[in-house]
């Protein structure tokens, strides 16, 4: 696990005179190594988190004859390819997956991420085409921001390796902004800076940098899509043989290491599974748990029945609203962009717990998008079907502005705001599936975008099972770009190596294959919850009530914590980009106990704090 950064310029040398600038920008994610490679106007830089091969071995940049090669992440499963490229003919010494990636791509080019299973983002500079090729994995796991301009291609870790380059244009991009009001997070290829990409999980760039000085480097830009998840969705039936062997390769697979591995335990189904499997290999591991003081959002006492069943360690942190106050002015620093995830808050904490012992850890992220695990598939689901009777209808709600029909349905005894009225409304009028979908989990709704000049997120149905669909937008979009964006900067902030034993290929592959039915668990012919698979194996070994318990989530009682101490945070939010009058209606509503959706709030927040920050105009 390691940070990396580098690129080129045309026409001056502001790049080499502070690549070490850019590259120490990022040292918590990197602190045990470092490395420099130049070349003419190429620049590549690297810190690392010695994990796999502690020796200088693998110290980076690495550099054959032809290409230098810089990389973040793990390719776990590099012994099994170092034995193919040996039968191939190919000297390879098998120590670290440093070297096996660099020769897999000597011998079979780009296609040697067809072998890899692991969280990577790479960079590789052929010396001899003088070209760049980047790349990210299946699931975007590890992150790959890029920047280019009419003088320069840059790329980075973390936005704070290109925002470390002294001749950034920075200027905020109003449709990642739109998106961030949407979501809390920012969707790839999106960036909240013009010019600036996040790489697609799944994708790779190819930059010709002889083109880039001939015809500009806008150009020489060639970007690939080498894997397709929407692919691997199918309606098989399910064979417990076939998933209890990938379930186990992908978990063994994550314990690879040269230091010790702790485990991540919440006490639900994901990653109970996890410890459950670790144990029945014979893995030795002690478990780490954040819970709350405020006991609608502690899931501690779970975590712990299932810690002494297993009989492990848990290590219990408790995130309290102090120790959420002094996190609070870190996260602009430590996530680069505005990012509108409240858990990030006990998921920073937590990491810096397990940072005192130990220097991997595994977490359990990607379950609920495989299992249909979210409560929100099934509200989602079981409001489409039960609107399609008043569909027809939905345009009599346009008949009157928003503000008068809820005070209409109000003085008739209709309890409803304006958020509930207008998640009604969209859903009635939705025009697929997933546009009905899209209403269920965003925040600002469409009718507020537009009241601050900003441009709704648009999405096209491409699978016809309404939980797949729900599913696989959640995989490229929440997954990649919310979930574990959130755990690898907490993470990395403090030199830790966060890891996900329920994303290997094999696995994500065969749970995608199934048909949705053998996934879903139904009452009288409805589908109310969902990961039937990971339930019925836990049986073995848990009881029943720990595994169907009603899911909690990473919840924090941050709304309540701005409602009391917290609340001078409200006067950081700045109208900037915004309608003036509808952001101060909106922070007085929130003041004055009315019902508001509290993400807007912390979202407007974080973004004023970003734009501040980083003195982006």
């Amino acid at each position: 696990m390691c940070r990396i950064v580098g690129g080129f310029e045309l026409k001056s040398n502001g790049l080499l005179e502070n690549i070490e600038f850019m590259r120490d920008s990022m040292s918590a994610g990197g602190p045990d190594d470092y490395g420099l490679f130049i070349q003419n106007e190429v620049v590549l830089a690297h810190r690392r988190l010695s994990i796999i091969d502690l020796s200088n071995h693998a110290h980076q940049p690495f550099v054959n004859d032809r290409y230098a090669l810089v990389f973040n992440g793990e390719i776990y499963n590099y012994k099994e390819v170092a034995q193919i490229l040996q039968k191939e003919g190919v000297n390879c010494d098998s120590r670290s997956d440093t070297e096996v990636l660099l020769e897999s791509f000597a011998y079979f080019g780009l296609s040697c991420v067809d072998y890899f299973d692991g969280m990577f983002a790479f960079t590789i500079f052929d010396r001899l085409e003088e070209k760049l090729y980047l790349c990210r994995d299946r699931f975007g796991v590890k992150p790959l921001y890029y920047y280019y301009d009419s003088n320069c291609f840059l790329f980075s870790s973390e936005l704070k390796g290109l925002f470390a380059y002294p001749k950034l244009q920075k200027s905020v991009n109003k449709i990642a902004l739109s998106y961030f009001l949407e979501l809390g997070y920012v969707p790839a290829p999106y960036c909240m800076v013009e010019n600036a990409y996040k790489l697609e999980n799944g994708h790779y760039l190819i930059v010709n940098i002889k083109k880039a000085r001939n015809f500009g480097i806008k150009d020489s830009i060639n970007k690939i899509q080498y894997y397709s998840i929407k692919e691997k969705y199918g309606n098989n039936s399910f064979c417990e043989d076939s998933f209890e062997q990938a379930l186990h390769k992908s978990i063994s697979l994550r314990m690879v290491s040269d230091v010790s591995v702790g485990v991540c335990l919440s006490g639900g189904v994901d990653s109970s599974l996890v410890c459950a499997v670790l144990k029945e290999q014979g893995n030795s591991f002690e478990t780490f748990s954040m819970s709350f003081l405020e006991s609608s959002f502690d899931e501690s006492v779970y975590a712990k029945s299932v810690a002494d069943i297993f009989g492990v360690k848990n290590h219990k942190f408790i995130c309290t609203l102090r120790e959420a106050q002094d996190l609070i002015p870190s996260l602009v620093q430590i996530y680069d962009e505005p990012f509108g995830d409240t858990s990030a808050l006990p998921t920073l904490l937590l990491a810096q717990k397990i940072r005192q012992t130990h220097k991997v850890a595994l977490s359990a992220d990607g379950g609920d998008e495989l299992g249909f695990g979210y409560e929100r598939y099934f509200w989602a689901n079981n409001r489409y079907i039960e609107y399609r009777k008043f569909r027809a209808f939905g345009f009599l709600l346009n008949v009157l502005d928003t503000e008068s029909s809820v005070k209409l349905l109000q003085k008739f005894g209709v309890s409803i705001g304006i958020d509930k009225f207008l998640r009604i409304k969209n859903q009635l009028q939705a025009k697929s599936f997933l546009e009905h979908y899209l209403v269920e989990i965003t925040h600002f709704r469409k009718e507020g975008l537009k009241k601050n000049g900003l441009t709704p997120f648009v999405v096209d149905s491409v699978l016809c099972d309404n939980f797949k669909e729900m599913s696989y937008f959640d995989i490229q979009n929440y997954l990649s770009e919310d979930i574990l964006t959130k755990t690898d900067r907490a993470s990395m902030s403090v030199g830790l190596e966060f890891r996900e034993p329920l994303l290997g290929r094999e696995l994500v592959e065969y749970m995608l294959s199934l048909s949705s039915e053998e996934n879903l668990i139904f009452k009288d012919s409805v589908a109310v919850s969902g990961k039937k698979i990971f339930k019925k194996y836990l049986e073995k070994f848990l009881p029943k009530e720990l595994i169907y318990r009603q899911k909690m989530g990473f919840g924090v009682p941050l709304e309540s914590w701005v409602r009391g101490e917290l609340s001078y945070l409200l006067d950081e939010i700045d109208c900037g980009y915004f309608n003036e009058g509808y952001v101060k209606s909106l922070i007085d509503d929130f003041k004055n106990s009315i019902r508001v959706d509290f993400a807007k709030i912390w979202y407007l927040y974080t973004f004023s704090v970003w734009k501040r920050y980083y003195k982006i105009d």
